[in-house]
């Protein structure tokens, strides 16, 4: 239908539209709208100045300089430094153990005996003060404590600088020593601390939420991680895939890339720094590489069943080597008769074990024995010698004179003599030695103890088979010694990345199917029986993690989350007064959060409120009750907080400084709307106004009878929930996946309990002996002072 308008210049025909074509009206309004957006932009970008211009480009450029390329080249390097720093140290302390040991024997036998033990002990005893003395947190492995800070909980001073100079120091007197530890631990904890630190040091360049990132901070970890194992082995794939297995569950590919960039710049400045820097004597020493040179075919199909075989022992040998570690552990923390001796001293039970080490490995005693003055280094090329001990086999299969007479000892032992007593005493003395207060590793003593016991089932089969098993085949021990070393090292770390780091630093491919078949066999033997070295002294210290489970347990998959949950739940509704609030606060002074739901009847679940914002209001409305919620944290307390703030001795509280972890990002706490949103009275103090809020005890009275004003509060309205159905193995997989502290169990919207990282820990506990095992149950919900930590 048209209709005819009269204008005063002209004429002007205008349709009118039907209902139905409403729609078209909208579109013609939308594009209307879209097209003068386009020109305001337009408009906008032309106003933008050269200097605005650069300025943009600036921060873009170094954003993707620092972000991609530089923090993750400075960690490669610096960490390269560091490690041929400590590795010179200790090869320098080494040879002046073994001159000073010449020079006082040449004296007299007892003079020598006296120097070797007192040097051994000495430099052990000033690895240890330097650890007490700079930080504790420097003593152990590390990787057990860098594994827990990277799935969200934090460990106090672990990443500091001062526990960065006890790790050097004290690792480069304790292994200089000649104590039978490993590195890789404690360089792992090193490029840790790097990381941390060089995060710490962009703190400029926070111009983006890059660098405040936590999850940028946890990658950055994992990456230094993965340096440390590059500096030790010299393989940087190896040690990428080693990192992400031993500290993470789950690692996102798009990181892959920084954490190759790292390794290979560390590699290439290792490598620089060896061929202008090093001495030529030492280099060799230092370097992590054992050039093994096995044929092409350096194995027969035959074989292959005496690798599984071996896989199978070392599967059975790596679990009992960490239950007999844990053992030791928990003998020291619980034994009673040791506790009165050495309790308050670790000190001296350190230097204790180091004294009777020195006697045990002097080499004109019974070190004779077992090449008690050889390095790992020195036995572990040995081990992997293309020949043999026995000279069964012929041409040059035969091992030199030179190389037989060091594993024949004075007594004319046989060599799998010695080679058996060497398998022995290390096994048993390593456990030991890792668990005292000094830096250690784990990693490189289990290959060393691996390559042995191949090397000794390799002499074996060569002494059944001396011609082989075909014309012109010969059996190659330091086969066996390569693959037994990856078998054991995977079986107690449960890593199966074994396998490239032995091909990284064998320069060789021809021993890879042998050592993925016993690598595999071992691991999944030993990850039945137990868990990793790592978890298992993770569980032995007490540290609040979700261990992994262990594969093939049904009851993980039988037993569901209403079994375990909490069912006494402390909650706040609508109706809760501030009297009610006051009471609860009180009584759950170790609760980060509460459950908000419409009333006692439904119980149906709106949100989430964190302890923070609760304590806040009191304070809003009663005043600084300071007394009223002390808590037994070491930390500062919410009340101490809130007094300081008001009094202005902290500054503007923003949503990094306030924020509960039960608060999703996409939460208004998280909007930066300044002064003008809608939570900037609870994240902006006024600080015009210091004084105290004082009340009458009519008004206070008044007041606590009042119900709770929760408009004021900032309300998780979607926090992490899970139905009674769900089964243990999702709840696992869930926390793992998603770092959880807690999660509340609902059934069609009504809360009916809670479960926190405590209950699955106390569930999980005797899972390799007993299974899943339902925890008592306890009066009060997330009642957790270890997930206090991960605030």
């Amino acid at each position: 239908m048209q209709i005819l308008r009269s204008g005063d210049d002209e004429d002007e025909s205008v349709e009118l539209l039907r209902p139905e074509d409403d729609d078209e009206l909208v579109t013609d309004a939308e594009n209307e709208n879209e097209n003068e957006n386009e020109e305001l932009e337009t408009k906008t970008a032309k106003k933008e100045t050269n200097k605005e211009f650069w300025d943009r480009q600036y921060k873009n450029l170094m954003h993707f300089l620092v972000e991609d390329w530089f923090i993750s080249a400075m960690l490669g390097i610096i960490t390269a430094i560091l490690s041929i720093s400590i590795d010179v140290g200790i090869e320098l302390l080494i040879h002046l153990r073994n001159h000073l040991f010449e020079i006082s024997k040449s004296y007299h036998e007892s003079m020598g005996f006296v120097v070797w033990v007192s040097y051994i002990t000495f430099f052990v005893w000033a690895s240890a003060i330097i650890c007490y003395a700079f930080g504790k947190q420097a003593v152990g492995s590390g990787i057990p404590e860098v594994k827990v800070i990277i799935h969200g909980f934090k460990m106090k001073n672990y990443l500091s600088l001062k526990t960065l100079i006890a790790k050097v120091l004290g690792l480069t007197l304790a292994m200089g020593s000649g104590l039978p530890i490993g590195k890789e631990g404690p360089f792992v904890h090193i490029g840790a601390i790097v990381a941390s630190l060089l995060n710490k040091a962009t703190s400029a360049c926070r111009f983006n939420s890059f660098f405040s990132n936590e999850g940028r901070s946890m990658e950055m970890l994992s990456i230094g991680c993965a340096v440390g194992i590059a500096c030790t082995f010299s393989a940087p794939m190896g040690a990428v895939l080693y990192g992400i297995e031993s500290t993470s569950k789950y690692f996102a590919v798009k990181n892959y890339w920084r954490s190759f960039f790292a390794t290979t710049c560390s590699a290439l400045i290792f490598r620089f720094a060896l061929l202008f820097f090093v001495p030529p004597h030492i280099a060799g020493t230092i370097m992590a590489y054992y050039q093994t040179n096995f044929p092409n075919e350096v194995f027969v199909i035959e074989e292959i069943g005496f690798f599984v075989l071996l896989g199978v022992a070392f599967g059975l040998l790596g679990a009992l080597f960490v239950y007999y570690h844990r053992r030791i552990s928990l003998f020291k923390k619980r034994n009673r008769a040791f506790k009165s001796v050495f309790g308050n001293s670790p000190i001296s039970f350190t230097v204790i074990c180091a004294a009777l080490f020195a006697v045990l490995a002097f080499p004109d005693g019974f070190g004779t024995f077992f090449a008690g003055k050889m390095t790992f280094h020195e036995t572990l090329v040995d081990f992997i010698a293309n020949c043999t001990f026995t000279m069964s086999n012929v041409s040059n299969n035969g091992c030199p004179p030179e190389l037989v007479e060091r594993w024949t000892s004075i007594n004319g032992f046989h060599p799998l003599m010695t080679l058996s007593l060497y398998f022995t005493i290390y096994f048993l003395l390593v456990p030991i030695c890792i668990g005292l207060f000094i830096p250690s590793g784990i990693f490189v003593p289990c290959f060393v103890i691996g390559a042995c016991g191949g090397r000794i089932a390799g002499e074996l089969i060569a002494m059944i088979y001396p011609d082989g098993f075909h014309d012109e085949t010969f059996i190659y021990p330091g086969l066996y010694a390569v693959v037994g070393a990856a078998a054991f090292t995977g079986s107690v770390t449960h890593s199966l990345s074994i396998a490239l780091i032995v091909c990284e630093t064998t320069g060789q491919l021809c021993a890879l199917l042998p050592v993925l078949i016993s690598l595999m066999i071992s691991n999944a033997i030993c990850s039945f029986l137990q868990p990793s070295i790592y978890e298992s002294i993770i569980k032995t210290n007490g540290y609040p993690y979700l261990a992994d489970l262990p594969p093939s347990r049904i009851s993980v998959h039988q037993m569901k989350i209403e079994q375990i949950m909490i069912k006494d739940i402390v909650y706040i509704t609508r109706d809760t007064t501030y009297w009610e609030l006051r009471e609860i606060l009180l009584q759950t002074p170790n609760l980060r959060s509460y459950p908000f739901v419409t009333d006692k009847t439904s119980m149906t679940l709106l949100g989430s409120v964190a302890r923070k914002y609760l304590v806040y209001l009191i304070q809003q409305k009663l005043g600084s009750e300071a007394d009223m919620f002390a808590q037994r944290r070491n930390d500062q307390t919410s009340s101490e907080l809130f007094i300081s703030l008001r009094q202005g001795s902290q500054p503007m509280l923003t949503d990094r400084s306030i924020s509960g972890s039960t608060l999703l990002p996409q939460s208004l706490l998280h909007d930066d709307q300044g002064e003008n949103g809608p939570l900037a009275s609870l994240l902006y103090s006024q600080n015009e106004d210091t004084t105290p809020i004082v009340h009458s005890m009519a008004q206070k009275v008044e007041l606590l009878s009042s119900k709770v004003d929760l408009i004021e509060v900032a309300i998780d309205p979607a926090p992490f929930q899970l139905v009674r159905g769900t089964s243990l193995y999702k709840v696992h997989t869930l926390f793992s996946l998603l770092a959880l502290n807690h999660a509340y169990v609902t059934e069609k919207g009504r809360l009916v309990g809670v479960v926190s990282v405590k209950e699955l820990r106390e569930t999980l506990n005797n899972i390799y002996s007993r299974g899943a095992v339902a925890p008592r149950q306890r009066v009060r919900p997330i009642n957790d002072e270890e997930n206090a930590l991960s605030s």
